[in-house]
């Protein structure tokens, strides 16, 4: 099977007057293979539109525009990164290649 990714927004901060900007949101991207799972955890900064160009928070805080509005931010080069990261975390639990040991 394919490792399947799943990315999500968590929390976000937004300002607390006008259109209520959102300025900075955590992410998750998840990768699961059957059993095996991994995950990677991020915070992005936002940046601010002009007044005129804004989104109200209530519009715009949806989990699809906070997810591509995240990617976005981050780019195709970093989200990529991620994605690999994830993985190759997913990898590493379906066929360890390390294990730990007590002293």
């Amino acid at each position: 099977m394919a490792t399947t990714l799943t990315w999500t927004n968590g929390p976000y901060k937004a300002e607390t007057a006008g259109k209520e900007c959102v300025s900075e949101v955590e992410y998750r991207c998840q990768g699961k293979d059957g059993p095996a799972e991994s995950e990677f955890y991020g915070t992005v900064s936002l940046d601010r539109p002009e007044d005129t160009d804004m989104i109200a928070r209530a519009t715009f805080a949806t989990a699809s525009n906070l997810v591509a509005a995240i990617k976005a931010k981050l780019g195709t080069p970093e989200v990529s990164r991620i994605e690999n990261v994830v993985k190759s975390g997913v990898s590493e639990k379906k066929a360890p290649t390390y294990q730990w040991h007590n002293s």
